[in-house]
């Protein structure tokens, strides 16, 4: 098999990708591990409304509801609350995942790009030390798909990076174990999502509850590795269920568990290779939620290659134009965000309870970082020390 491109994995970052380089005029692949795209459901189920703005998915079958906005709320329960504009990555739509990434693979496949399923990519092919593909087995067939450039898009845990030399390790500190119920029955759901913090609820993370409609959420939680110990994320996430009158008569749909990233980004370029996603670290370290910059970045990432096969030049000098691109999209606000992580790790509940106070009556329509430091500080001034390494940043986004 020959192709321009093959792209390993068909999670949102490697479909967009292959869509936007399918519409360049290129010859793509994609090939996906498991038996069915979308299939099982990986995500806490939130994006931006940001996505209405990029063309990138059409339709409303993927909708399951349009949040309003955001509630934080503080160990001591002060709320915070948040208009979508302003509550992140995670807040503007609910959505049902499987049916998403259908519907983006349907795109890709329909601007041109292949699909295969049931098959695993089980190393590279190298010849005099460049890249020339994949080795893959397809049910039980060993095959080899020879190609221009390889994309990265194949999960936290990214094969790809690892074979092409890329130091993908993950420290405990930058990485988040997750699990999650989808409940029916739920009541009292209004059309915000809502975030709890504290070391007790979930030490280096946060609990999760998102309305889907009729009576569905999705209610999960997130706890820094560094911090966990085995069973301990659902052992939380079970005990904040038992007190929240809302699942009193609930039942499980659906129980995942997972681990998302919540470090810096790697290095996403070699020759004939790029990394998108997961793979590349493109996950908010604050939150962990990745897909708004999924689509953002694998956008990017088609339209570079594109250029490179038109150009016949898959040199990474050339393939840079990618890296530089995303990091102009989203680079500086994942430097701000793991740094605010890495301060928030050393919060106690009094300090998130301090933060929480100052922000309840905060008029968010100017928000930015460094507005939100002052507000911070001026309510309460012993809150200056821990923010002060963020006020150099702060003052560049």
């Amino acid at each position: 098999m020959k192709y321009d491109v093959v792209v390993v994995g068909s999670g949102p970052a490697g479909t967009v990708t292959a869509r936007f380089a399918a519409e360049a005029g290129v010859n793509v692949l994609i090939i996906e591990r498991r038996a069915e795209v979308g299939v099982p459901v990986l995500c806490g189920e939130g994006i931006s409304r940001k996505i209405d703005e990029w063309n990138i998915i059409k339709g409303t079958r993927w909708m399951a509801g349009k949040m309003e906005g955001a509630r934080i709320y503080s160990p001591d329960g002060t709320c915070v609350k948040l208009s979508a504009e302003r509550a992140g990555n995670e807040t503007g739509y609910v959505i049902y995942r499987d049916v998403f990434d259908q519907e983006l693979a349907r795109l890709a496949i329909e601007a041109g790009a292949e699909l295969m399923t049931n098959t695993n990519a089980t190393g590279l092919i190298k010849e005099k030390g460049r890249i020339r593909g994949i080795r893959a087995k397809h049910f039980d067939e060993e095959i080899e798909i020879e190609a221009d450039i390889v994309v990265g898009a194949d999960g936290v845990d990214s094969k790809i990076g690892k074979w092409a030399g890329i130091d993908t390790t993950l420290k405990p500190e930058d990485l988040e174990t997750c699990c999650q119920y989808t409940f029916a029955n739920v009541k009292n759901l209004d059309s915000y999502c809502d975030f709890y913090l504290g070391k007790e609820i979930a030490p280096g993370g946060y609990i999760w509850v998102f309305p889907k409609g009729k009576g569905i959420a999705n209610v999960g939680i997130g706890i820094l590795a560094s911090l966990s110990e085995a069973g301990m994320a659902k052992k939380l996430l079970d005990n904040f269920i038992s007190k929240d009158p809302r699942f009193k008569n609930a039942h499980p749909l659906r129980f995942l568990a997972g681990a998302v990233p919540v470090a810096l980004p790697v290095e996403t370029v070699r020759d004939n290779l790029i990394l998108v996603g997961d793979a590349a670290r493109h996950v908010d370290p604050i939150t962990g939620g990745g897909l708004t910059h999924c689509l953002e970045v694998g956008k990017i990432a088609g339209e570079v290659i594109g250029k490179a096969v038109k150009e016949k030049n898959f040199s990474k000098e050339f393939l840079s134009e990618y890296e530089t691109r995303w990091k102009g999209a989203i680079g500086k606000k994942m430097k701000r965000n793991y740094m605010v992580k890495e301060i928030m790790l050393d919060m106690d509940d009094k300090t998130f309870n301090m933060l929480a106070d100052s922000l309840k009556d905060y008029k968010f329509d100017e928000l930015s970082t460094f507005s939100l430091i002052k507000a911070l500080v001026k309510k309460h001034p012993t809150l200056l020390m821990k923010l002060r390494p963020l006020m150099k940043v702060a003052k560049e986004t």
